[in-house]
């Protein structure tokens, strides 16, 4: 599959979509920018697009922090540290739209920023106001000051709450008078307005954090009393600690915004003082501020930049990690697999603690599924680093983690149904249910393929295939048809695989292009793809399909044609037969002739005894349902582990059920396929 560091592919369907995304945004009085350009390379827009459909969509991609992912194919150089958001902003301008019409049906609105008649503001500082004197004229958000009844908001942003200078001043002032009543009124109304807009920018008002933060400091610059005996019976200091909990709720629910994540994320003090407040025991009186710290530091880090494997929000964060509170390893986990999303770090988080990889595998074994897939999403970030994290995660894991990940392939949710809408999860927080299997008594390994004849599918098919196909040239092309229509003349009675199922296991035996997986998918006549880089075998094996009549040695596509074959050019005026060694002589007449010949064709019986052991597939259940949680995470983590060769001894023992679950849940068989290339090359 090419990748897209490999410049544009412009193919017919790439200036048909380009084509049809300039006139939308063109119906839409907006502009697009077809190739922008990113770390040095222009963009595929067509590519991101198909990219996060097949990761469910805009909103599920960034409710996860799917971003990095989006953008790994393009291999950005390591200075480009902030690719995720500019990719997301990128498909937002040009793309989101097109998502919302064409694929969700949902009407979409452009806000008024993308509009080519969009004017921007002037360098006053104070906008002018309507003509109708409202006081809508704040700056600070990214939807337009004015909306009225005619011109809905779009259904991805909510609509703002708008706010002026002259409450900015008011706010400002309320905090730093000193009257009661006028900072009771400031933080009430801050603790409604930051609970209610969705698209605030702290850069409104610059100074608000410190402001909030001075009202901290008589908490923290005191010595914390944790024990039984400190009660804070004193009515101030009561009041002292509700005020710290009224500035950690603003800024909590302030650090739910993207556009601030980074303002809070650098802001120093902020971080310090999130620290003391994160040491705070979650089980003592102030576990519900050490809670709001925690849910903070989640939040800000995917923006937070490490100085080394001793920063201190690392090594807050890894402790945390051993905690006996479920929610503060929940925060922790997410907290640390959201840090690694930033390129920066990548260096100093691209080695593993073997402490922290024994304590995760214990994470992995304990009966909550929330845990367990928080702790999948954690090892699969990371293993997605550049650097040695992948092999020192093998090296250090307690336990047989590829084993483990490919059982999980099979797991069901128990906490909800799989999600049909946008708002469900690429590799989401909710985890599933081990489907139950029945105990096999010996591991399961791929059979001897020699007599494929006698094998349950796919191992059938597989057999076929690498007994009629061998690896070929870029020259080397065979039409889909010609040989699932083989496939289908000899094993038409004995309930063959279907063309989907036996491309897929086709493409386990002999890799295909990405043109190809695309024409077989998308194309109205998926036989007639072509396939490449495969020939016909010059030693393969006719399947009894050749005519052993002495000098004859004629070859056929089925038994019916071969029978055919004899009765017509061998039977006719035969008084003998010359039929491999037989010697009968006699046959007087066309059907005794053809009367002897069916003693050479009966059926034999095979010995079940000489049958390999196989797993035995009575009606090969297809599971179509869309894949996430867990058992998406595990494929993502097999297929990262899978790229180091080293690792391919221990994938072999499961090849067998690779291979079936590909068949079994098409969903994830595109990841399953990636870890069998992987491994089948290494042999080659």
């Amino acid at each position: 599959m090419s990748q897209y560091n490999q410049g544009i592919e412009r193919t017919p369907e790439y200036v048909k979509f380009m084509k049809d995304l300039k006139e939308f945004h063109d119906k839409k009085g907006t502009v697009l920018q077809a190739e922008p350009v990113l770390g040095g390379k222009k963009l595929d827009l067509l590519r991101i697009y198909k990219t996060v459909m097949e990761a469910g969509g805009y909103e599920k991609v960034t409710l996860n922090r799917g971003w990095k992912q989006v953008g790994d194919p393009f291999n950005f150089p390591s200075t480009c540290t902030n690719s995720a958001y500019i990719l997301k902003a990128v498909y937002t301008k040009y793309l989101l739209g097109w998502e919302e019409e064409n694929h969700w049906k949902r009407p979409w609105n452009p806000p008024a920023e993308l509009l080519a008649t969009h004017q921007k503001p002037t360098a006053s500082p104070m906008p002018l106001p309507p003509s109708n004197h409202s006081r809508q004229t704040g700056t600070a958000f990214s939807q337009p000051a004015v909306i009225t009844n005619s011109q809905q908001p779009p259904a991805y942003h909510p609509q703002a709450t708008f706010i002026d200078y002259e409450f900015r001043t008011r706010i400002l002032l309320s905090l730093q008078s000193n009257l009661p009543n006028e900072v009771d009124w400031a933080f009430n109304t801050l603790i409604k307005f930051s609970f209610v807009s969705e698209n605030f920018n702290l850069d409104f008002i610059p100074t608000l954090i410190d402001l909030l933060l001075n009202f901290t400091a008589p908490f923290f610059e005191r010595e914390i009393d944790e024990s039984a005996n400190d009660n804070m019976t004193s009515k101030a200091r009561q009041e002292t600690y509700e005020r710290v909990l009224q500035v950690f709720h603003i800024i909590r629910n302030f650090s739910f915004l993207e556009m601030n994540i980074r303002r809070l994320a650098l802001h120093e003090r902020l971080r310090n003082i999130l620290m003391k407040g994160i040491s705070l025991a979650p089980s003592s009186k102030y576990g519900e501020l050490s809670r709001h710290c925690l849910d903070i530091m989640e939040n800000i880090a995917p923006q937070v930049i490490l100085t080394s494997r001793t920063d201190s929000y690392l090594t807050t964060m890894t402790q945390l990690l051993f905690s006996t509170d479920r929610a503060f390893i929940l925060g922790a986990i997410r907290a640390l697999t959201r840090v690694a999303v930033t390129e920066a770090n990548e260096r100093i988080l691209c080695h593993a603690d073997p402490k922290v990889i024994e304590h995760l595998a214990q994470l992995l074994l304990v009966d909550d599924e929330e845990l367990e897939a928080a702790t999948l999403e954690y090892l699969y970030q990371y293993s997605s680093l550049r650097g040695s994290f992948s092999t020192q995660l093998i090296e250090h894991y307690p336990g047989n983690l590829i084993g483990l990940l490919t059982g999980y392939l099979s797991y069901k949710s128990s906490l909800a149904p799989p999600s049909s809408t946008a708002l469900g999860t690429i590799h989401g927080i909710p985890a599933a249910q081990m489907i139950h299997v029945e105990p096999v008594q010996q591991q399961p390994s791929i059979p001897d393929l020699t007599n494929y004849t006698n094998l349950d599918e796919p191992y059938r098919c597989l057999g076929w295939l690498k007994d009629q196909l061998t690896t070929g040239g870029a020259e080397d092309k065979i039409a889909l048809n010609e040989i699932f229509g083989s496939y289908q003349k000899l094993f038409g009675t004995e309930k063959p695989l279907g063309i989907k199922e036996f491309y897929t296991v086709l493409k386990i035996a002999f890799p295909q292009p990405a043109s190809v997986e695309e024409a077989f998918a998308n194309g109205p006549k998926s036989l007639e793809t072509v396939l490449c880089n495969v020939k016909y075998n010059p030693t393969r094996r006719k399947d009894g399909s050749i005519c052993r009549w002495e000098g004859c040695e004629q070859s056929f596509d089925g038994k019916s044609d071969l029978h055919r074959h004899i009765v017509n050019d061998h039977l006719e005026t035969a008084n003998e037969c010359k039929w491999m060694k037989c010697s009968k002589k006699g046959l007087e007449g066309k059907m005794n002739a053809i009367q002897h010949m069916r003693t050479h064709f009966a059926g034999k019986v095979s010995k079940q005894g000489n049958r390999p052991k196989t797993f035995t597939v009575s009606k090969m259940p297809v599971d179509d349902s869309e894949v996430s949680g867990i058992p998406l995470t595990s494929a993502l983590l097999l297929r990262n582990l899978a790229r180091h060769k080293q690792h391919h001894i221990y994938y072999l023992p499961y090849q067998s059920e690779l291979i079936l679950l590909a068949i079994q849940r098409p969903k994830v068989s595109k990841y399953i396929l990636t870890v069998l290339e992987e491994i089948n090359s290494n042999k080659r």
